[in-house]
């Protein structure tokens, strides 16, 4: 009895993580689309990279994005089950980590330097300490956040899907769960 709570608890806990993780890569996708489709707002006045070199880093990141919401989706849904499941759990991890490296540091410089611990940065190389009163670094910090949200769904759903194929010895998706026809 207790393996079978273990296992309903286990897919629950995974589906959410999992829909979470879609929902985010879902808002990252149409986000990314927009930045495409209005890449001169996007890139701003800098002018520092040349209009292909950020349509082709949009289009991976919208790629990965599309890519990632299906996978979120084929931890828990029967069809994900076929694939094989190094298929689902390296991007899975992949992008985990990607996350968690782009959005822990962004949001604890913004924290920090919010508090006054570090106005010229978490280094300390600006040539000026931040102005709080810009648009720029609210912006800045919305983006971090947003960031760091993605890592916080997708490392647990990472994590659980990994706790599901050992559970299930391997053989994909998490345990408990049999094989449709479908």
């Amino acid at each position: 009895m207790r393996g079978t709570v273990a296992v309903r608890t286990l897919r629950r806990r995974t589906a959410f993580w999992a829909y979470a993780a879609f929902g985010w890569l879902v808002v990252s996708f149409g986000w990314h689309l927009w930045m495409g489709i209005d890449y001169r707002a996007a890139m701003g006045d800098e002018g520092g990279v040349p209009v292909w070199g950020f349509l082709v880093y949009d289009g991976v990141i919208t790629a990965m994005s599309a890519i990632g919401a299906v996978l979120a989706l084929a931890a828990v849904r029967p069809w994900g089950r076929r694939l094989p499941p190094w298929t689902v759990r390296l991007p899975l991890w992949s992008g985990a980590v990607l996350l968690l490296v782009r959005g822990v540091p962004g949001l604890v410089e913004n924290l920090t330097t919010v508090t006054g611990l570090t106005p010229y940065g978490l280094l300390g190389t600006a040539e000026q300490p931040a102005d709080l009163s810009s648009g720029g670094f609210w912006t800045g910090m919305v983006i971090n956040t947003y960031f760091f949200v993605g890592a916080v769904v997708m490392l647990p759903l990472a994590v659980l899907h990994g706790k599901g194929l050992r559970a299930a010895g391997g053989t994909g998706g998490p345990s408990g769960q049999e094989k449709s026809a479908a």
